[in-house]
């Protein structure tokens, strides 16, 4: 997983102000993300998500908010007791999220870009496709047992070898047409990450 220190960090409740959504809502979301696209996460001692990266999280929901919005829900959250000081730090702070932000958004489209984001479920699904795909044809290798027994019983074990060297081509070119067809059948693009609001109109 990334290194965290190196992402701008938030909590659901903060994300859920700068939205206008449930807390329960956004931490949906983060659980789905996590599963989905290894979204980098701080976790706490019972093992449950403390905060998780904006940049990541709004890149895969599609919602790019300047990380100001957030910061101000964080000191909105406090209850707006800051004095002028406090509040010259947090436009400080603001700021410096909102380049590290920039950054790691600059950083998720160069990947996007060159194909390096996976989904992990999709990836999952794809291997599990592909593996029932390579049982299906070695399955049907017993199919060419008389072929054999007649290659022995005519060149002996010659004969057999030649037949065996046929055989793997064969297979070999079953499990390349296999996983061709699996990959043309595949969508371009994932469909995206629901909200809740969403499955709820559903």
């Amino acid at each position: 997983m990334d290194d965290t220190a190196s992402h701008v960090m938030v909590t659901p409740g903060e994300v859920a102000e700068r939205d206008g959504v449930s807390k329960q809502a956004v931490t949906k979301i983060v659980r789905q993300l996590v599963d989905k696209h290894d979204l980098p996460v701080e976790r706490d001692g019972r093992d449950r998500i403390a905060r998780f990266s904006l940049a990541h999280y709004d890149h895969h929901r599609g919602q790019f908010a300047s990380s100001a919005r957030t910061t101000a829900a964080r000191g909105s959250a406090a209850g707006g007791k800051e004095t002028a000081a406090a509040n010259s730090d947090s436009r400080d702070e603001a700021l410096r999220r909102e380049a590290w932000l920039r950054l790691d958004r600059a950083v998720l489209q160069q990947q996007e870009e060159l194909k390096k984001l996976v989904r992990a479920d999709k990836l999952q699904e794809g291997l599990s496709g592909a593996g029932r795909k390579i049982q299906s044809v070695v399955a049907r290798l017993p199919n060419r047992a008389d072929d054999m027994a007649l290659a022995v019983s005519r060149e002996g074990s010659q004969g057999l070898r030649t037949l065996l060297r046929t055989i793997a081509a064969e297979i070999n070119r079953e499990i390349a047409d296999e996983l061709d067809a699996l990959a043309r059948a595949a969508p371009v693009n994932d469909d995206r990450i629901a909200d809740e609001s969403e499955d709820t109109a559903a």
